[in-house]
């Protein structure tokens, strides 16, 4: 889909209504390709960057009250310790995105070099103004599904050996303000036309300035980084069942790759290791978290796992 061939809608329903997040996601879903031509439709930065901000607050309202992190526990000692210890100090580890399970992972956008190398000073490097947009952002992954899903359980939490972990949102600020619901979409968004806007605007602001003897060009629009940053929470749609939220930072922050989050309950896998389960318990009891072990009910006719307070 070309970003030039997007019609937009609008719905103001979206951010006026008083349906909770949950509600709001599956009544009115996210649609990221379309907020993108809204950003745009001013040429003007400084009006760009105050659409940003409206769409992003307007996100806002989309983040749940409670969001859920798996893990896999039983891959190795020294993985298990490191995992361990960072829940101990209240942190999450924000990864790359280059080794994430999808390749197609932060590349629900893309533009043709071949359009920009038509700018001269982008011949030489045939027209690639940004090698990688992945590289310049750290990301963590959550869901919504709670504790229910048996996929995130065995794809995420190391078929139930592992634990999942429950943040309060409003309590965790750094995770509050960067959380993102994902869009799942079968299409990706094809942003030529804007990058080589893009191009051929930094371009001339280049040939000014040596024109006037200067070496140095500061370029003062967000533009690229904005797309990037709601374009970033495209996923095929195959990832739907994921229900997922993701924290994105950018590489540079002050802290990385963790940020501060304090858990509000911990789930013990049904096939955790008594060891790893009393360690569990151990790091809840530090910051007085709720603890509960998953378990299988061979009598329920339904496949539905049940929890209950884990005792040590």
């Amino acid at each position: 889909m070309k970003l030039d061939d997007i019609v937009i809608h609008g719905n103001s329903k979206v951010v006026n209504n008083n349906l909770d997040a949950k509600e709001r996601r599956r009544e009115y879903p996210v649609d990221y390709f379309e907020l993108s031509k809204i950003l745009l439709q001013s040429t003007e930065p400084v009006v760009r960057a105050e659409i940003f901000k409206t769409i992003y607050k307007a996100l806002r309202s989309y983040i749940p009250d409670t969001v859920y992190k798996y893990y896999p526990l039983g891959v190795d000692d020294k993985a298990d310790k490191q995992r361990l210890d960072t829940l101990y100090r209240e942190k999450i580890f924000l990864s790359d995105v280059s080794g994430f399970n999808d390749p197609f992972d932060g590349k629900g956008f893309f533009y043709n070099p071949k359009e920009l190398s038509k700018i001269e000073r982008l011949k030489e490097c045939d027209g690639k103004l940004v090698d990688d947009f992945t590289k310049y952002v750290k990301v963590s992954c959550f869901t919504g599904e709670g504790v229910q899903s048996m996929p995130m359980w065995a794809h995420y939490a190391n078929n139930h050996q592992g634990f999942c972990v429950a943040y309060d949102t409003k309590t965790n600020p750094d995770l509050n303000m960067s959380l993102f619901p994902v869009q799942y979409s079968s299409e990706r968004l094809d942003i030529s036309s804007e990058m080589k806007a893009q191009a051929q605007k930094i371009n001339d602001e280049i040939e000014k300035n040596v024109e006037n003897g200067n070496l140095i060009t500061l370029y003062n629009d967000g533009t690229i980084v904005f797309l990037a940053l709601l374009l970033f929470n495209v996923k095929d749609v195959a990832w739907s069942y994921e229900d997922e939220y993701r924290c994105v930072f950018s590489a540079n922050s002050k802290g990385m790759p963790f940020i501060k989050a304090r858990p509000k309950s911990i789930y013990i896998g049904n096939r955790c290791s008594d060891n790893n389960a009393k360690r569990l318990y151990d790091i809840a009891d530090s910051f007085d978290a709720n603890i509960f072990k998953m378990e299988s009910n061979s009598l329920d006719e339904k496949c539905k796992l049940a929890y209950s307070k884990y005792i040590k």
